[in-house]
């Protein structure tokens, strides 16, 4: 494993050591809010117009601590995990190890197909070889804002172009919006709902009081009819990411 593998603040052991410490007890509220926002995705895949996708395309789900172990994924027939982290594959896959009902029965659940990438360079192909899968975004899209290659107006460019891309498919996302110290946080409330684009200044005039907030570039990532919710993640006892979410149908 590469030694950036072993340090890195958003993958490798470093982080999974601090998402082991924490899933249970800092973040604890904020994965209730997010498995209640998948159940109800789930629900509308289950029930809404449209024929119910296949199987679950992943994409950056890490080692899953922020996903629902039970309940969520093994409602869907296949499972494509997309990450590039060398740490997170066996993390993931023994989180999300597919039970059994007794001995020696068929698993009743599918065993994750993990696929080691970043999700640019697989999901156009994986979007044409799946063409009933939906696709979950997994916390990954504001990172992106990372890259150091590339401008941030490109950034928020590609980002936008996202809803273009998976038109006509049944498609989620939660992803960070602005991020900040917790001392200036107005966390009076952890979730809100919205059924139209907020922007990113609406958005840190509601829940930030004072200092500097970063703009993860995702303001554009749903499409503006699209119902949306916001939730507060305390990623650490110092900094908290505001979290939006939502999902998009297929005859969207």
């Amino acid at each position: 494993m590469p030694s950036s593998a072993l340090i890195s603040e958003s993958g490798g052991l470093l982080w999974h050591a601090k998402a082991l410490l924490r899933h249970r007890g800092l973040w604890s509220d904020f994965n209730n809010r997010v498995e209640r926002f998948l159940s109800d995705w789930q629900v509308e895949l289950e029930f809404g117009e449209g024929q119910r996708p296949d199987g679950l395309i992943l994409l950056g789900p890490s080692g899953g601590w922020c996903l629902p172990t039970q309940g969520f994924l093994e409602s869907f027939s296949e499972v494509i995990a997309v990450d590039p982290d060398p740490a997170a594959r066996a993390i993931f896959q023994r989180r999300f190890r597919p039970k059994t009902q007794a001995a020696g029965d068929t698993p009743s659940s599918p065993k994750p197909t993990w696929v080691p990438s970043t999700f640019e360079r697989v999901l156009p192909a994986l979007l044409t070889r799946h063409s009933n899968h939906a696709v979950l975004f997994c916390n990954v899209l504001g990172q992106l804002r990372y890259q150091d290659e590339k401008s941030l107006e490109r950034i928020e460019f590609e980002l936008g172009q996202i809803k273009l891309m998976l038109a006509g498919r049944h498609w989620a996302s939660f992803h960070d919006r602005i991020s900040g110290e917790t001392a200036s946080a107005d966390l009076h409330e952890l979730e809100f709902f919205s059924a139209e684009p907020v922007t990113t200044q609406t958005l840190a005039k509601r829940v930030a009081r004072t200092g500097e907030w970063l703009d993860h570039l995702t303001e554009r990532v749903l499409p503006d009819h699209t119902p949306r919710r916001f939730m507060a993640w305390p990623i650490s006892r110092e900094r908290t990411h505001w979290i939006e979410a939502g999902w998009v149908g297929r005859q969207t």
